[in-house]
């Protein structure tokens, strides 16, 4: 147990050193300590994790809606929190409705910085690039979405991988993809988001 414990004690230190070491890729800090529970609640909470191209290769499917609060106005955050929950159900059912659920809509990221976006058996291609500090994923479509762009907060916990986008943004793509820019859900779901800074809506998916 104390070997265990050592470990995990390690794992995260490596996560928020301020020196080389927090350079790993998350494949690295898991991999010190493997099929671990406690190591995964522990790195679902430690934010600043570089993810490398290693880390987010493959294809990852769709399993429901994500919206985060980044305010630090706790009254506004906690008004918030109510308007999230909705945010999110509203997301949820409009991607159901558009078709998109687990197995119909997925992320594929290739080394070769390519990646391709599945909707209903459709390919969107396009490429990616991943910043510098390893938190941010930046998405061009080919001309098959007009070249649309598109940048999100990209974070990978224990087994999840969340991509957070602006609304407008998010909105945007989902209403190019599914060829449905007008519907009254997603308008709804945009003014909504837009009462609240600092609230980013986006996508939860899973290999």
């Amino acid at each position: 147990m104390r070997t265990i414990f050592k470990s995990i004690i390690i794992a995260v230190a490596l996560c928020l050193a301020g020196n080389a070491a927090s350079a790993q890729s998350l494949n690295d800090i898991l991999g010190k300590v493997s099929n671990n529970s406690t190591v995964n609640e522990i790195v679902e909470k430690v934010t600043g994790v570089n993810l490398s191209k290693g880390d987010i290769k493959g294809t990852w499917n769709y399993t429901g809606s994500a919206v985060k609060l980044e305010s630090e106005d706790i009254l506004k955050t906690a008004a918030a929190g109510t308007a999230a929950t909705q945010i999110e159900k509203k997301l949820d059912e409009y991607l159901a409705k558009a078709g998109l659920k687990s197995g119909t809509f997925s992320f594929t990221f290739n080394e070769d910085n390519t990646f391709y976006t599945t909707v209903k058996g459709k390919n969107f291609n396009g490429t990616y690039t991943l910043s510098e500090d390893g938190k941010t994923l930046n998405l061009k479509y080919g001309k098959t979405l007009n070249s649309t762009g598109i940048t999100a907060t990209a974070q990978i916990n224990a087994s999840t991988f969340e991509l957070l986008f602006k609304a407008d943004k998010l909105l945007d793509l989902i209403g190019k993809l599914t060829a449905n820019t007008n519907n009254t859900t997603l308008k709804t779901i945009g003014t909504l988001a837009g009462q609240y800074d600092g609230l980013k809506i986006g996508l939860e998916l899973q290999k």
